[in-house]
């Protein structure tokens, strides 16, 4: 369908036909032939024809969208406040107060996840700088706690299934964040001298990632995770886990700890671990979970912040050393010239290894370990 041609003075809005962008706090409108995206990090622009939405604006809403076509939806002389106005009752969200539940402070959390997913997706179409890492960690979090906090939210094996699908997207994101950070790494020692060879990953890479982005299955996963927390809000509380009802400060702690527990074991057995830089990998992992749980129980579980975070830069520093390392094998044997800082970052390896036991036996977990 072709748009209204607007006069200088009117914009025609646009969205989906269930309005999905103004419920995301996004508009989309073209006012004498200029196309204008409104988003949360500013607006986008560009000229264009007025018979439909440039594909360029399709593409970079698709997180929102979820390739539903974009039709138009009002004709206003006004903005964004005008148009909310004129058809607000068609984007009410239905209030959903957190109670004090297990259930309603992590299901708040999993929510504010989701909503940081389709955001960061945005942000990486548009090449804004560290969205691909926020995209990584919107999906590391949902990961993190439908596994610690399954007995909350039911369904093991469907949570399980979304992980699994959250670290199948995390894994095709991973490479562009790697290389990022490792090129920007390896400007103190080599200064231009790794600059080809970054730039080609970086290339493969981000094209990875748009691969990903714009496949089915991403979709797919979308949608999965609205289903799943329009499901989890409304399903009736006489369905709910037992550890559901119960207040969070109740709840949340005992499945927290059950996570540093995990982490606890893992860094009790890192001197005896047949292979370190796998077993401190681990422990990594294992951190993440417990960082983000931590994190979405944060309103009822006290645990010493600074010193968490200490612990886990240590494990950061030791991953970017034993990544970097691997980096440097290649370039050393095409060029040769990198002896000393393969030695120095080995050594930096080591040393944080050697750290992590001490740094872990500083973190006041306070009441969750008692």
């Amino acid at each position: 369908m072709s748009a209204t041609v607007t006069s200088l003075h009117e914009t025609e809005f646009f969205d989906t036909d269930s309005l999905r962008l103004l419920r995301h706090g996004l508009t989309l409108g073209i006012q004498a032939g200029r196309w204008c995206l409104d988003t949360p990090d500013g607006p986008i622009s560009l000229t264009g024809s007025d018979r439909g939405v440039p594909p360029t604006l399709s593409r970079l809403v698709r997180a929102y969208t979820r390739d539903d076509r974009l039709v138009p939806v009002a004709r206003l002389r006004g903005g964004r406040e005008e148009l909310r106005a004129r058809l607000g009752d068609r984007i009410a969200v239905p209030l959903r107060p957190c109670d004090g539940s297990a259930r309603s402070v992590v299901l708040e959390y999993v929510r504010t996840q989701i909503a940081a997913l389709a955001a960061a997706d945005l942000a990486v179409r548009r090449g804004m700088p560290d969205s691909v890492h926020r995209l990584r960690v919107a999906a590391r979090r949902l990961r993190a706690v439908f596994a610690a906090y399954a007995p909350v939210l039911g369904g093991r094996k469907l949570l399980k299934e979304f992980g699994g699908a959250l670290r199948r997207l995390g894994g095709e994101l991973a490479p562009a964040r790697d290389t990022e950070v490792q090129w920007a790494r390896s400007r103190g020692w080599a200064h231009e001298r790794t600059d080809a060879y970054f730039a080609q990953l970086t290339e493969d890479a981000n094209a990875r990632v748009r691969r990903a982005l714009d496949s089915y299955r991403y979709l797919q996963l979308l949608n999965a995770l609205d289903v799943l927390e329009v499901v989890l809000a409304e399903q009736p509380r006489h369905e709910w886990p037992k550890a559901a009802h119960r207040p969070a400060a109740k709840v949340l702690p005992r499945l927290a700890r059950a996570v540093a527990e995990d982490v606890d074991g893992r860094i009790a057995a890192l001197a005896a671990a047949p292979d370190r830089e796998r077993a401190v990998h681990d422990i990594r992992k294992a951190a993440k979970r417990l960082r983000y749980a931590l994190e979405a129980g944060a309103a009822v579980i006290a645990v010493d912040g600074p010193a968490l975070r200490a612990f886990q830069d240590l494990l950061g520093e030791f991953q970017d050393a034993v990544v970097a390392r691997g980096h440097l094998r290649v370039l050393q044997a095409r060029h040769g010239g990198f002896d000393a800082v393969l030695a120095a970052e080995a050594e930096t390896a080591e040393r944080c290894a050697e750290e992590l036991p001490a740094a872990w036996c500083r973190i006041d977990f306070g009441p969750l370990w008692t």
